[in-house]
């Protein structure tokens, strides 16, 4: 049983316990009385002979279930300095409710295998799918489909006493006592590392639910993850920091620090906490990262060392911090630069009625700012990600690998400066639709001699299955493809979402490979020199 699920207590016991409070713990209570109105609801219009409705109402006492296993994620989370972004989500997306519903019962406990983790995806996506053909009427070449045609009676009836069973079960758990302290650490790990796209789709993956069936026991299992992800980290941190050293090592060997670069950097995706950045200063020596009350702000210290002539100086430190910053925006998703735009939806100073002496604050719609996520934060995780990737990208001499990237940076460059004096959307997405062509072809995952456009939207597809931006994107693909370009038909979020693609097939199909190519060639290099 899920150590945070709860009975109904006398509500002026409510105590704090394991990170809840007496506001997030009536809500969960809430959930599971409203449950049961949603249940008893469902009952009584399946008596009117309304079979899909009744489905409906039933999935959505169901999905209050889910809700409250979601609160109490919340819950362990707000106890991190950082919680989690996704638990948030997850309340805003059915099949997510649907499946904490069934997983919470599970979680971090023995009886989760990986049969059962299939398993409940598979029951919340059937459940969610045959909810919605009884629900909407549908018009296709297929024909005509009629909501009180897709559920009959009796599978109304057997979903409702599979809701009354859970609704039970949530009505009668109850507050598990003295909580050990590594569990709640164990499970705050593992819901932020589902935090992290890359992260979840290794915990899901064939080779991680093997490892769950093997050990027969979810703790067991956490702990393997935790260690694997831990040791990789690691090796990934020393690696970054080796090959920092290697590129600030000219011809000659440098022995002492004798310049160092300031710059700053603005973001407007993540914030930026002074602590999460001491786990990157203690192991990377090349590159300091610090921070001040503006917490849109970082500052990176890159230290060269006495081997550097002064007239190498500014190149040297230009290619050095633009590897940072693309490692960067890669690795969070999020966009880090030099600049924002600042003008996103006034040109003026002030705007008045001489008649009447009235101030007027008249402002362009939408505002050519892009939101990126609420609540993103720099995290130790990012910054470990942030050293997989300088890793994996081109090293200085890698010249003939350099151009997807240089494309990338162009199209971060252009949304920097994309305001009411300048739309550039369409230019910022046309270089990232090129960085996207090059690393698939640089990575094997297209062939030039075949069409782009299929291949990239098979990415899509794996990358972003759910995604509601796909009929645009195969216009945009199309459209960039063919080079009949129409700038005036792309959107700042369409650029935006053309970067996280990149992102996304940088961390999914070239970082693993990459990195794995440098630890081989490191290892034959060790293996040489004791030979």
């Amino acid at each position: 049983m899920n150590p945070m699920q709860t009975s109904t207590p006398d509500e002026t016991a409510i105590k704090q316990k394991n990170g809840f409070d007496a506001q997030r713990h009536a809500a969960m209570q809430a959930c599971v009385k409203h449950s049961r109105a949603l249940l008893d609801s469902a009952k009584a219009v399946q008596t009117t002979g309304h079979p899909n409705i009744a489905y409906h109402l039933a999935t959505l006492a169901l999905e209050e279930i889910g809700r409250k296993e979601l609160i109490a994620v919340q819950g362990i989370a707000s106890a991190r300095e950082i919680p989690p972004a996704w638990a948030q989500k997850h309340t805003q997306d059915h099949v997510k409710k649907l499946f904490w519903c069934f997983f919470g019962g599970m979680f971090l406990s023995e009886q989760l295998t990986k049969e059962h983790f299939e398993g409940i995806e598979k029951l919340a996506k059937q459940i969610h799918s045959t909810r919605l053909a009884g629900l909407y009427v549908e018009s296709t070449e297929d024909g005509l489909s009629v909501p009180a045609d897709q559920i009959t009676d009796a599978e109304a009836s057997e979903h409702i006493a599979h809701a009354t069973a859970w609704v039970s079960f949530a009505e009668a758990a109850k507050l598990r006592e003295n909580v050990p302290q590594e569990d709640i650490d164990l499970q705050s790990w593992f819901l932020t590392a589902n935090d992290d796209p890359e992260k979840q789709r290794l915990i899901l993956g064939s080779k991680s639910l093997a490892k769950l069936a093997e050990f027969g026991d979810a703790k067991a299992w956490m702990l393997w993850l935790k260690q694997q992800f831990d040791d990789a980290d690691a090796d990934c941190r020393a690696a970054a920091a080796a090959e920092l050293q290697r590129s600030r090592a000219l011809p000659t060997e440098g022995f002492k620090e004798k310049w160092k670069i300031r710059i700053k950097i603005f973001s407007g995706s993540h914030s930026i906490r002074p602590k999460e950045l001491a786990d990157w200063n203690k192991t990377i020596d090349p590159i300091k990262l610090s921070t001040n009350q503006k917490k849109d702000q970082l500052f990176i210290d890159i230290c060269l060392l006495d081997n550097v002539p002064v007239e190498a100086l500014w190149y040297f430190s230009w290619g050095v911090a633009r590897h940072f910053v693309t490692a960067l925006n890669i690795a969070t998703q999020g966009f880090w630069w030099w600049r924002l735009p600042e003008q996103v939806s006034k040109f003026y100073e002030t705007m008045e009625d001489v008649q009447t002496h009235h101030r007027l604050a008249i402002e362009r719609q939408p505002v050519l700012k892009m939101d990126w996520g609420q609540n993103r934060v720099l995290t130790k995780n990012d910054l470990g990600l942030v050293s997989q990737c300088m890793v994996a990208l081109p090293q200085p001499e890698e010249r003939d690998k350099q151009e997807p990237y240089g494309y990338y940076l162009s199209g971060i460059n252009f949304l920097s400066v994309n305001d009411v004096h300048w739309q550039c959307e369409g230019i910022a997405f046309g270089n990232f639709f090129q960085s996207l062509r090059g690393m698939m072809r640089q990575s094997g995952y297209w062939q030039p001699d075949t069409p782009f456009v299929p291949v990239a939207l098979k990415f899509l597809e794996e990358a972003f299955p759910n995604t509601d931006d796909r009929l645009r994107l195969v216009e945009l693909f199309e459209m960039f493809e063919t080079q009949k370009v129409d700038n005036t038909k792309v959107n700042l979020k369409d650029a935006a979402i053309m970067k996280i693609i990149c992102d996304a097939f940088f961390l999914s199909n070239i970082r693993p490979s990459a990195i794995k190519l440098r630890m081989d060639t490191k290892k034959n290099q060790l293996a040489e020199t004791v030979a």
